[in-house]
C-alpha cells in the first residue's frame, strides 16, 4: 500500500513522501510496544526504503526506456548502487555527521548543528515521542492542524474524483509544501513558473528557445539539483578535512 502511494505520489509531483508515510507504520508499530522507540523507528525505517526505492525504480523506467536501456538492466544497477551507496555513505556519514571529539569520543549528541539541522530525523524522533508519552506531549495547535489538514485533503480528493481529475488542487502537492523546508517549495515554485512562462514564450517546436526551455526542462532541473548536493557534500567533507 505504501509503495502504490509512493509511486502516485511520484508521477503527480515527481517526489517521493517517504519519511510522511512511514510515519503510519511507526504509529502501527508503536501502538503494539510504546516503552521500546526502537520498536518503532526501525520498520519504519525499512518500509520507508522499501517503498522510497520502489516509486524511485519505476521512475527510472521510463527513461531508461526511451535511451534503450531494459528493465532488468536498471534493476540490476539499483542492486549495484545499494553495494557502492554502502561503501561510500558509512564512512562519510562518521566523518561528516559523527566526527570524534579532541578525546576521540563520538557523540549523537553533537550531531544536530546550524549546518546539519537532520529535519526528517527530527520528525521521527517527535513522533517516537508522541508515541511513548501520548498525544498530551502534542501542543493544542498541532492536534487541530492535524484535523483539519485531513479533513481538507479528503475534500479535495473526493472533488478530484467528482470532477474525474479536473480539479485543479492536488493533496499530495499541498502536503508537500507544508512538510519540505520553506526554501525548497519556494525554489519548486519558482523553478515551475520560470518554465512555465517560457514554455509559453516558446511554443513552437523545432526552435532554438522551444528546445532548451520545453526540451530540456528535466535535463536543466536534474543538473541543479544534482549539483547544489554534489557542491554541499564537497564544500562540507572540505570543511571536515581542513578543521
Amino acid at each position: 500500500m505504501l509503495s502504490i502511494i509512493c509511486t502516485n505520489s511520484m508521477a503527480l509531483t515527481s517526489w517521493v513522501p517517504t519519511g510522511s508515510m512511514s510515519k503510519i507504520t511507526q504509529f502501527t508499530m508503536g501502538a503494539i510496544d510504546r516503552t521500546n522507540p526502537a520498536s518503532n523507528l526501525i520498520p519504519a525505517a525499512m518500509t520507508a526504503e522499501i517503498a522510497g526505492n520502489a516509486a524511485n525504480l519505476l521512475s527510472d523506467i521510463k527513461p531508461g526506456y526511451m535511451l534503450g536501456a531494459k528493465p532488468r538492466q536498471q534493476a540490476v544497477g539499483h542492486v549495484i548502487g545499494i553495494f557502492a551507496g554502502a561503501l561510500a555513505c558509512v564512512p562519510l556519514f562518521f566523518l561528516l555527521f559523527l566526527p570524534a571529539d579532541a578525546s576521540g569520543v563520538r557523540s549523537v549528541e553533537r550531531m544536530i548543528s546550524d549546518q546539519f539541522a537532520f529535519p526528517a530525523a527530527l520528525q521521527w524522533k517527535g513522533v517516537a515521542e508522541i508515541i511513548a508519552r501520548g498525544l498530551t506531549a502534542l501542543p493544542h495547535s498541532a492536534v487541530v492542524s492535524m484535523v483539519v489538514a485531513a479533513v481538507a485533503a479528503a475534500a479535495i480528493e473526493i472533488a478530484r474524483m467528482a470532477t474525474k481529475g479536473r480539479f485543479g488542487l492536488s493533496a499530495v502537492s499541498i502536503g508537500l509544501g507544508v512538510v519540505l523546508p520553506p526554501e525548497a517549495t519556494f525554489a519548486m515554485f519558482a523553478g515551475a513558473l520560470l518554465f512555465w512562462i517560457m514554455g509559453r514564450r516558446h511554443p513552437e517546436k523545432g526552435t532554438r528557445g522551444h528546445e532548451f526551455w520545453v526540451e530540456g526542462l528535466e535535463p536543466i532541473c536534474a543538473g541543479l539539483i544534482s549539483g547544489a548536493a554534489l557542491m554541499g557534500i564537497g564544500n562540507a567533507i572540505a570543511n571536515v578535512l581542513m578543521n
